[in-house]
């Protein structure tokens, strides 16, 4: 608490001091026409040395008001706007004005570009051109040893957060290009965690044209941001990288090293690291960036990718569901890995990649879990200690190309395969009670299970504009995946029942799961402008799939005395062929800031299910027109649509699976299509001279025949669930976050923001076939403020509170709720030299945390970091983890009407000591405290 008062004293002092501070104010205005400039950039510069003391932006009025200018001082004043001459004026403000007022400013148009017109000294730290954003690096200090990720923390209406994840007002960054070249992959945290900033001349900032072209709807608020990275004048070849090892307490330890080759058009990165610290072997963004892998993920469209961070500080990377490192379900894993990312740019036109890694995880995990089922003053409670040892190896291996044969046309072309094996051992102990029949049962489970996962996909994407007709363009779009998945689960389980009638039961089961899964599509865009206000749309796309799904279950003999018994009730054998053809035509009509498009999609689909224990396949055929609207207001988006969606192979498939003997399930072949109208708003809005932006989304549906599960729970505990249809179902959600930047003191840098997400969900529930209806809240606000004095300290804190709950039509269930609570706090001290101090403490409370678990969790991690040998190459770490041995990995979640919570080992508290030693690029030093965060977990 200390630490944040004096924080905010600090904070209002230096507010106080900037208030002290003379204004300039004035209007910018068109010579010719008369008319305000909006956007034009007023910096404002010490006449003796052009040193840059401040700057704004003019409003869409074309004022600007520009605070913080020294009393007493010669300054000279530069206006710089595309297009226009660059206007001068030298000036001072004395104590005793305050303010000065200069009235209208007239500018002249200029054929000449405004780096022919302004002196080097003079240029301005911002120029707004027509779509492109262009910072002037060298107007915005950085610690000589910085990063471009550094840079890009300095620059308005730009935010990176921990991961180094890149945001311009308020919309992300999908790539970022160096010299307009693609840079290791489409991955931005390559570049800028990587390129040290004192080699950057500009920073150029344009929307995503080619997901523009991708999208066919030319609505410039649904796509990106593409930022391009000017190198300065000789700085075009290097390699820079690191060498990192540590150990610490408990038998832990950490290593690994990466080099990134650069020359010209040709870019290599290997890496390699082992470590038993529950993550990959380096950063989230290093291991996708160096992998190649999150390039596979934008060029292909497809989400293959997932991303886990634990407040445990456990995490893990996982591509199309293999683990390539760190600990995914909990426990503690150990990691190792190697690979290497080629990419070749030998022009603007042409970039080609080719990517492999290799990762094997070794987690042991123990965990207690209890779920908890209400119905009226019964409370049935299952309890189950697990403990299991999984070992993973999986290989990732891609290639693709970006490629530009003309102004007017863009490939994308991208390929990936990945195999995954998973060997896993799990003992489960089980208990079941009642708090009225007392115990119901208890026993144990033992399975080993074997996985192996073999994935292929590609896509091609083509893009052709015209080059007679402005507007008109053709999309075309292909993409296949194959998915082989083959399962051999092995379960022994011994149970005692003891209601009604005690029983022992014992039984040993082999399934064997066969599924592979072929899908493919093919799709166009093609739009065709009748007038300035009307453009035909048309779209179309037809999707192929198969799959099979063979499960064989057999009876063993627990002693192993007999042979393998077939189980004919839990054996099948499933074909499906599945065919949807989507035709969209549409007519878009444009008024001003208003764009309307109406259509109408017709649906076709064909789906063969090939069931071995039916006499003739199930056919499901549906054929439909569904409307869509969608409008566009300025920075407003509506839209409404119809889907109709088949119900999914895996709810047709007609055997039970008891591989968890408390948790039955099985399919249901009379399942009918589900309709589906969905509706959604967006809103966006940025202001670039106040660095303010807003973002909305609320979307909506509601659906008939949904798929719901019908849930049977017998006396024993046991829950047995089948897929039914049902109608009724809707559900809402809203999201909101307000962004907030005070970037023009480079001394003092603050921002601040506000959020929250809601939703609503309404459905049915069948529980022991009496029907309700239940309603889940999910309320979730938070709020962030940043802080950066002069580099010397930096602090950044986020809170959150979250309240889920569910209410039931029927008295026979009790309302279920569970309240979150989260605050999370970041302190970096760079003082005295060569010495960072940094430190991380959050507070997390769970209303429904396991028993014996604390609702109140405290994590507290540190670290003191000293920097030594030339240029600050090395770096020697002495980190703790979990100072106040509290850390746990607990959660609790409301379905239906059960509350399950579980408590699953993690690393606890411990001591690393790690030495760094860097290599960077062209001689210069690397930033260490702030920019890669000392703590990996």
């Amino acid at each position: 608490m200390r630490k944040i008062l004096l924080m905010l004293a600090v904070i209002f002092g230096l507010i106080s001091i900037a208030s002290a501070q003379g204004t300039l104010k004035g209007r910018v205005i068109d010579s010719t026409n008369k008319q305000p400039l909006s956007l034009a950039t007023v910096t404002i510069f010490k006449a003796v040395d052009t040193v840059i003391i401040t700057y704004r932006l003019s409003d869409p009025e074309g004022n600007f008001k520009v605070p913080g200018i020294p009393f007493d001082v010669n300054c000279r004043m530069v206006i710089s706007f595309s297009g226009f001459g660059v206007y001068r004026k030298e000036f001072i403000i004395s104590a005793g004005d305050g303010v000065k007022d200069l009235g209208d400013v007239y500018m002249a148009p200029d054929a000449k570009s405004l780096d022919e017109v302004l002196v080097i000294a003079e240029r301005p730290p911002v120029i707004v051109k027509k779509d492109t954003i262009e910072f002037n690096a060298s107007a915005f200090k950085t610690l000589p040893n910085a990063l471009v990720e550094d840079l890009l923390k300095k620059l308005p209406g730009v935010q990176v957060d921990k991961d180094g994840n890149i945001a311009v007002n308020g919309k992300v960054v999908n790539r970022i290009l160096v010299d307009g070249k693609t840079f290791f992959g489409d991955d931005p945290k390559m570049a800028t965690r990587n390129l040290p900033a004192n080699v950057i001349d500009k920073v150029q900032v344009t929307d995503d044209k080619d997901e523009l072209m991708r999208n066919g709807d030319d609505n410039i608020n649904n796509v990106g941001k593409v930022i391009n990275i000017t190198l300065k004048k000789g700085v075009k070849k290097g390699w820079f990288g690191k060498l990192y090892a540590g150990g610490g307490t408990d038998e832990l330890y950490e290593a690994g090293g990466i080099a990134n080759i650069y020359r010209d058009t040709l870019q290599l990165s290997v890496l390699a690291y082992a470590n038993n610290l529950n993550r990959p072997g380096f950063s989230f963004s290093e291991l996708m960036q160096t992998g190649g892998m999150q390039r596979n993920q934008a060029a292909s469209s497809g989400s293959s990718i997932t991303i886990n961070n634990s407040s445990s500080g456990s995490s893990s990377v996982s591509i199309n569901g293999v683990n390539f490192g760190g600990s995914q379900n909990g426990g503690v894993a150990s990691s190792k890995g190697v690979g290497f990312n080629l990419n070749h740019a030998p022009s603007a036109k042409k970039s080609l990649f080719l990517q492999y890694f290799y990762g094997n995880v070794r987690n042991n995990r123990i965990s207690e879990s209890e779920t908890q089922q209400f119905n009226g003053d019964t409370i049935v409670s299952n309890q189950t200690a697990l403990r299991s040892l999984s070992i993973t190896n999986a290989h990732n291996i891609g290639a693709g190309a970006r490629l530009k044969p003309d102004s007017v046309t863009n490939i994308l072309i991208n390929a990936n395969y990945t195999l995954g094996l998973t060997n896993e051992n799990r003992a489960s102990v089980i208990n079941s009670s009642s708090n009225i029949l007392g115990a119901l049962s208890a026993g144990d489970v033992i399975q080993r299970n074997l996985s192996d996962n073999h994935y292929y996909r590609h896509s091609v994407s083509i893009t052709r504009m015209s080059k007679t007709k402005k507007g008109r363009r053709f999309t075309v779009n292909h993409n296949l995946d194959i998915n082989n998945r083959y399962n051999d689960f092995n379960t022994n389980t011994g149970l005692d029942f003891f209601y009604p009638t005690p029983y022992d039961s014992l039984a040993a089961q082999l399934r064997n799961e066969r599924i592979p899964r072929t899908d493919a599509s093919v799709a166009f865009n093609y739009s065709e402008p009748l007038s300035k206000k009307m453009t035909i749309r048309m779209g179309g796309r037809y999707e192929y799939g198969k799959v099979n799904n063979d499960v064989n279950t057999f009876s063993k003999d627990p002693n192993n005395q007999a042979p393998d018994v077939p189980d004919a009730l839990r054996t099948s054998s499933f074909e499906r062929n599945s065919n949807r053809i989507l035709l969209t035509p549409g007519l878009e009509f444009k008024w001003k800031n208003l764009t309307v498009t109406p259509s109408a999609r017709a649906l076709f689909q064909y789906v063969d299910n090939d069931l071995a224990s039916l006499p003739a396949p199930l056919k499901q055929k549906s054929t439909n027109i569904l409307p869509a609207l969608g409008i566009v207001f300025k920075q407003i988006n509506l839209n409404y649509s119809r889907d109709v969606i088949l119900p999914s192979y895996t709810y047709l498939i007609p055997v039970t699976d008891n591989t968890n003997p408390y948790y039955i399930s099985k399919g249901n072949t009379s399942l009918e299509p589900s309709r589906r109208d969905n509706f959604s708003v967006n809103y966006y809005f940025n202001d670039p001279k106040r660095f303010i932006n807003v973002n909305f989304y609320g979307s909506g549906s509601f659906t008939r025949n949904d798929i719901i599960q019908s849930i049977m729970v017998d006396e024993k505990g046991v829950q047995t669930t089948m897929p039914v249809n049902a109608d009724g179902s809707k559900n809402f959600y809203v999201n909101y976050n307000l962004y907030k930047q005070y970037k023009n003191n480079q001394k003092f840098i603050f921002s601040w923001n506000t959020g929250a997400y809601y939703s609503y969900n309404r459905n049915q529930l069948l529980y022991n076939s009496e029907i309700s209806w239940q309603s889940t809240w999910t309320l979730n606000q938070w709020a962030g403020i940043g802080l950066n004095w002069n580099d010397k300290i930096e602090w950044n804190s986020n809170a959150s509170l979250g309240h889920n709950f569910t209410r039931y039509s029927t008295t026979r269930f009790n309302k279920l709720k569970v309240n979150t609570r989260y605050w999370d706090n970041e302190l970096i001290i760079r003082w005295p030299k060569h010495v960072i101090w940094e430190t991380q403490c959050s507070y997390a409370f769970n209303s429904n945390a396991p028993a014996g678990v604390p609702k109140d969790v405290v994590r507290w991690n540190a670290a003191v970091n000293f920097t030594m040998l030339k240029d600050e190459v090395g770096v020697l770490r002495l980190s703790v983890f979990d100072i106040l041995d509290q850390n746990q990995n607990a959660n609790a979640y409301v379905n239906r009407n059960m509350i399950t919570s579980s408590f699953t080992n993690t690393l606890t508290q411990y001591f690393m000591a790690t030495f760094t030693y860097n290599v960077r690029a062209a001689g210069v030093k690397k930033k260490v405290g702030g920019r890669e965060r000392f703590f990996l977990f």
